[in-house]
């Protein structure tokens, strides 16, 4: 009996410890993908300005809006999920 139950103990510690580890690598999975979505909306937004020297744009996943000063654009990417993203990326125009 002490025998079963030490090993069910035992197995339960390491069910522990591979969900914990399941949830976190899911949890760093979705941090990634924001961010690659931030980004490329940030890349797009800088493609599309036109040559203006601020504004916003939307997108199904958030909103995006960018400042030029000094030939660096400030980007500001607020996803629908709550998450603000913040790159410089320099102007290809002056």
């Amino acid at each position: 009996m002490l025998y079963a139950l030490s090993i069910s103990v035992v197995f339960g510690m390491i069910l522990s410890f591979y969900l914990s580890a399941i949830v976190e690598k899911q949890s760093d999975l979705l941090a990634q993908e924001s961010f690659l979505y931030a980004q490329l909306m940030a890349k797009l937004t800088v493609e599309r300005r036109s040559g203006k020297v601020a504004g916003q744009l939307r997108f199904d996943k958030g909103v995006v809006s960018y400042r030029l000063q000094d030939k660096v654009i400030q980007v500001t990417v607020t996803l629908v999920s709550g998450d603000r993203y913040q790159f410089r990326m320099l102007s290809g125009s002056p």
